[in-house]
């Protein structure tokens, strides 16, 4: 008697857990969706170390999506993000300032890292490039 207790209340539980399952699989949440995640900004000399890129994004999940916060791996760089609700379907821009006129010259990778609502609650957005001195004289033709 026991066992086919134990076994009903098993199989119950399989039960609730494969529909729980199913459900998460139709998330209702918001997802965010990137054009890119990454931007080079090539090579730059130090004059013209002040960088900007846009990353796109799109809310392509089923609810309202809002990023919380950005914040950049260096003081270098700065993301600016909105800061209002995204509506399932809608799209956006981070923008972000890499200011290298402060900095030694060579190559670079900064990490944003932004906190959402989504149902993947952290992305990553990278800038890279590489500041040199001065740049080559272009020949005369």
């Amino acid at each position: 008697m026991k066992k086919i207790i134990l076994s009903a209340i098993a199989l119950l539980l399989t039960a609730s857990y494969n529909v729980y399952a199913q459900d998460s699989s139709n998330s209702k949440e918001p997802e965010i969706t990137f054009e890119k995640t990454t931007h080079n900004f090539g090579i730059f000399d130090i004059e013209n170390g002040l960088q900007k890129c846009n990353f796109v994004f799109k809310n392509t999940g089923k609810k309202d999506l809002l990023i919380l916060s950005a914040t950049a791996s260096c003081g270098c760089t700065e993301p600016e993000y909105p800061k209002v609700l995204i509506a399932p379907g809608a799209s956006d821009t981070i923008k972000v300032t890499y200011d290298g006129t402060t900095r030694r010259p060579g190559v670079f990778r900064k990490v944003i890292t932004l906190k959402t609502n989504a149902k993947v609650n952290t992305a990553y957005l990278y800038i890279t490039g590489e500041m040199v001195e001065k740049m080559p004289a272009k020949p005369a033709n």
